[in-house]
């Protein structure tokens, strides 16, 4: 993630998710609005997945402005590979991922049963 501004405020900021920049997640509005939304005086940040999205906001103290949907265990896996594929490993039940999430810091969002 990038956060090359100086008024990022994590509760009132915008992302660009997966490339994608059609619109954006705004943890203001707690959903993702259209680009053309977006104000002019802000330069979104991009991260790779809601996975991400969803630890960035809530080690800022804004878990209920974060993505609230529940993830499937192949998103998680996806996403704990591109972070640390080594650590990760052949880890892929919610068990052995909140494992791998643990030692390397990071908070997982709801998973799917």
């Amino acid at each position: 993630m990038t956060m090359l501004d100086d008024n990022y405020a994590p509760g009132n900021w915008y992302w660009f998710v997966a490339g994608d920049r059609s619109r954006a997640w705004s943890s203001a509005t707690k959903s993702y609005v259209g680009a053309n939304a977006i104000p002019q005086s802000v330069t979104p940040s991009t991260i790779a997945n809601e996975v991400e999205l969803y630890d960035v906001l809530t080690k800022a103290g804004c878990k209920t402005r974060a993505p609230s949907r529940r993830f499937s265990v192949a998103e998680v896996r996806t996403a704990l590979l591109r972070i640390d594929a080594v650590v990760t490993g052949d880890a892929n039940d919610s068990t052995s991922l909140a494992a791998v999430a643990e030692d390397i810091g990071f908070i997982l969002p709801p998973l799917a049963s």
